[in-house]
């Protein structure tokens, strides 16, 4: 049977048993069936490309947050190598080298410094980890860009504003420490950041922001 054909009959299987289904969960798992990744790139001028990353924090957070911005800038490059086939993202260690033996100047120079074909800018302008004394709640703002080398400019360019988690609650310091919260929260952060330039499943989504701790 031919897929469309097969997608047809799914579709139309989902519609016949939503008005019976228990829930969300019905819906969402059909979806799955049809599309798992069913939420599409906002940018796919990565793929296939040498692609650097650089997460370069404004200045109130050079030197009490510099470590995340790195660590996030890593983690974000660790998730474009696994779901964008056939692009190569430069490690984050040499990104780091050039950037301890360079005075910065900008993205294009860093890249083409590291022979990448575009680089991601992250600029980091917010970072927070705690909500009050005895709680953990993440708060993030950035402002995301990508540059051509070769044509040294800006070809996408997005802003990830305000973002919080958990989103309606807080955790207590007593349930974790600070280190293991920094590293789920840079985690998600990243998540986000890179699913700008893949595909990937809407039920993602849903299972971060329903997260228990």
């Amino acid at each position: 049977m031919p897929s469309r054909t097969l997608h047809g009959l799914i579709l139309a299987l989902l519609v016949a048993i939503a008005p019976f289904s228990a829930g969300c969960s019905t819906l969402l798992t059909v979806a799955y069936l049809v599309q798992p990744a069913d939420v599409p790139a906002e940018f796919k001028g990565l793929r296939g490309k040498h692609v650097a990353v650089v997460c370069r924090p404004i200045v109130e957070l050079q030197f009490s947050d510099a470590g995340s911005s790195r660590q996030l800038a890593g983690l974000v490059g660790s998730q474009l190598e696994q779901k964008l086939r056939n692009t190569k993202v430069i490690g984050q260690q040499e990104v780091a080298r050039w950037l301890d033996e360079n005075s910065w100047v900008d993205c294009p120079t860093l890249g083409k410094s590291l022979d990448a074909d575009m680089v991601v800018g992250i600029d980091l302008e917010e970072f927070r980890l705690h909500e009050g004394s005895t709680l953990f709640r993440g708060r993030a703002t950035a402002h995301v860009r990508v540059y051509d080398v070769a044509a040294k400019k800006v070809v996408f360019e997005k802003r990830l504003d305000d973002f919080s988690f958990p989103a309606n609650t807080a955790i207590p310091t007593t349930d974790r420490s600070e280190a293991e919260f920094r590293d789920m929260f840079l985690q998600i952060v990243a998540q986000r950041i890179s699913r700008t330039f893949h595909a990937y499943e809407s039920r993602e989504h849903f299972a971060e922001e329903s997260l228990t701790f």
